[in-house]
């Protein structure tokens, strides 16, 4: 199996989208290339700004040990940063975090660069292990970061197996002394050398799940997953998935929910003609009332017998349309409210008198040559997203370009699983004994939609390993990621895990979350980059699970995170607020933190959030409890010093959908 790797670009400009990341991409062609594509697969790139903690976060995400499977990723590159200027902070950011230092690695690079180009004694390599992975810092320009690679790919494979051997390295080297290649060596295991590790007295297996091979009496009757915390599992969710590249569309193909990926400047005034702001005349400020001569009339798109050798004169008129040109000469706009038609000839305006009440200063009801947006400006800044309100996607229709650079969408596979399962989107009789109406997949494939996420429809899969795993796989040509429900439990047909691990060389990045309803949810990924939200089979556990830990996720992968750190970046994927919460009493659970499905509403008396329970009942099987919810009150586990929530304390509530405004 490929060794996963993770690129972070570091640059200000390209997290503004103010540039385009050029090294990032000449990084990830020059590792999967190598070794014919089969040593090196990127699961994780990402652009992030000159910032010293965020460089710092993004590095401890991608090195923090999952639960059944290592790190996401086995070697990162960092490049940008490594200058000498005030805003390179590239390598402080990742030095402190290292376990062991690499200085030779990080003067390899250097000795090779030189030979090169004498400028590449200005930049600050660094190399290092964090927990078990590799990190790299190399130059920001896209010539320099690959050529500093260069020098020390070949040794980069040995360097990530050794990181990770516990019990030494002898199994990783011939008798001779020789590094062994061999991409897959595990630390407790026996390796790719002619004899046995004489240590290895034990064998630690990469997956956790049932064997698919095995008899029913064979399961485990305790879940072998650790069961962790709402928040460290979305960290390790946010850490497995990356923004999907940049694309430039037309207008007409920009959906709701899509990310602009770069400044998108007006190529041209708006308008690029003086404009009336009403219907009426354009006069010359100057004559005041009195009586006129109709000198013809302009519309929009139609001009008028003035022109550059024939302006307007003291004693004329134009009569002007909203929007149509300013005649030249003229320099106000009367309102045709302030006069009075005194002649006509043959069915067209010849005289008119312009009232007292129609006085106007020069520039009156005309709007002036880019008054609405000027060329050169900013129309839509990076980072915006798509609504449909319907201002962003006017905005840049009226910028005079015709293609806009935006992040693409993920596209999601959504599947429900169970033999007594009944499709709903399809005709159906009466249900059997045993058999259930299928609410997951319609529901969440109307969530996706809501996000503006392409979804594909896998339908229902029956309890059976071999049609899961052909299902799965053949999605994951065409799909980021899959959204599943059920099998994910401890029974004895719930097949997802071992199917993940056995038939597709997935890996579980966590099997259980602390957290009520949702705990059996699962996160694993491909080898591709690619991922599997398994979640419960309840129809509550899976909603709450969905906004809990697919939607952040499916934010992060359209590009919402790019030009965002800190806390507003938190804000964006799972948006929260603090509300003062309002009904019956509620008795915490000791175990466990619990989300309950509330509706949110903004109180303007007295300028609060208010949050109320749905429904009093909240099984995770009661799918009502979800109907009008647009809130999930987080609620934490109850002590004896905090047994109950009472009615007016306050609360967090992370919003699901638009609050309501009272």
């Amino acid at each position: 199996m490929a060794t996963p790797v993770g690129i972070l670009t570091v640059s200000d400009k390209c997290s503004r989208g103010q540039a385009l990341d050029t090294s990032g991409p000449a990084l990830r062609q020059l590792l999967e290339t190598a070794s014919g594509g089969q040593q090196w697969a990127v699961v994780s790139s990402l652009v992030v700004p000159d910032d010293r903690e965020l460089i710092s976060q993004t590095i401890r995400d991608w090195c923090t040990l999952s639960a059944t499977s290592g790190p996401l990723c086995r070697l990162i590159v960092v490049t940008g940063g490594t200058g000498i200027s005030p805003s390179d902070v590239t390598v402080e950011a990742i030095e402190p975090l290292f376990t062991k230092k690499l200085p030779s690695l990080a003067t390899a690079m250097v000795v090779g660069s030189l030979k090169i180009t004498p400028m590449a004694a200005l930049s600050q390599v660094a190399a290092g292990v964090i927990s078990e992975t590799i990190v790299v810092a190399v130059p920001g320009s896209k010539k320099g970061s690959v050529e500093n690679l260069q020098q020390i790919l070949s040794v980069l494979p040995h360097a990530v197996d050794t990181a990770r051997a516990y019990l030494g390295t002898r199994h990783l080297h011939s008798s001779s002394g020789v590094p062994i290649a061999n991409t897959e060596a595990q630390p407790l295991a026996m390796c790719g050398c002619s004899r046995p590790d004489d240590d290895a007295t034990t064998h630690v297996a990469e997956g956790l799940s049932n064997d698919l091979d095995a008899s029913v009496d064979r399961r485990a009757r305790k879940s072998p997953y650790p069961m962790i915390p709402v928040d460290k599992a979305l960290r390790l969710v946010l850490s497995h998935v990356a923004e999907l590249p940049a694309g430039e569309l037309p207008l007409c193909d920009i959906r709701e929910g899509q990310i602009i990926a770069a400044d998108v400047i007006a190529l041209e005034d708006v308008p690029g003609y003086p404009a009336a702001v009403m219907d009426g005349y354009a006069v010359i400020a100057a004559d005041g009332p009195g009586t006129f001569t109709v000198r013809g009339a302009t519309t929009a798109g139609r001009a008028t017998m003035v022109s550059e050798d024939k302006p307007l004169q003291s004693g004329e008129v134009v009569r002007v349309a909203t929007g149509a040109p300013i005649p030249l000469g003229a320099n106000a706009v009367i309102m045709v409210e302030d006069t009075q038609l005194l002649e006509s000839h043959e069915g067209e305006e010849s005289v008119v008198r312009i009232l007292e009440s129609g006085r106007v200063v020069p520039g009156q009801h005309i709007r002036a040559v880019g008054h609405d947006l000027r060329k050169g400006s900013v129309v839509v800044s990076a980072g915006s997203a798509i609504t449909a309100v319907g201002g962003e996607v006017g905005a840049l229709a009226v910028s005079g370009q015709s293609k806009f650079l935006v992040y693409a969408m993920p596209r999601i596979a959504v599947l429900s699983t169970g033999d007594e399962v009944i499709d709903t989107l399809k005709p159906s009789s009466a249900l059997e004994y045993g058999a259930i109406r299928d609410c997951n997949r319609p529901a969440l494939l109307a969530a996706l939609a809501s996000l503006g996420c392409p979804t594909l429809d896998l339908g229902i899969v029956k309890d059976d390993p071999d049609s899961l795993a052909t299902t799965i796989s053949q999605a994951l040509t065409t799909c980021q990621g899959i959204i599943s429900t059920g099998g994910v439990s401890m029974g004895e047909r719930d097949w997802l895990k071992p199917v993940v691990e056995q038939r597709l060389n997935g890996k579980i990045i966590f099997g259980r979350v602390a957290m009520k309803p949702s705990k059996p949810t699962t996160f694993a990924t491909m080898s591709t980059g690619k991922f599997i939200f398994a979640l419960p089979g309840n129809p509550v556990s899976a909603l709450v699970a969905f906004h809990m830990f697919a939607a952040p996720a499916i934010r992060k992968l359209a590009g919402h995170l790019v030009h965002r750190v800190g806390e507003m970046a938190m804000s964006v994927l799972r948006p929260s607020v603090v509300a003062v919460f309002e009904g019956q009493d509620i008795h915490l659970d000791r175990v466990r933190p619990e989300y309950l499905r509330a509706a949110l509403a903004w109180e303007p008396k007295g300028r609060q959030w208010s949050v109320r329970v749905t429904d009093q009942h909240q099984q995770s099987s009661r799918v009502a409890s979800m109907l009008h919810a647009n809130a999930l009150i987080s609620l934490p586990r109850g002590t004896n010093e905090k047994p109950t929530v009472r009615s007016g304390e306050s609360v967090t509530a992370i919003i699901i959908a638009s609050p309501h405004f009272r």
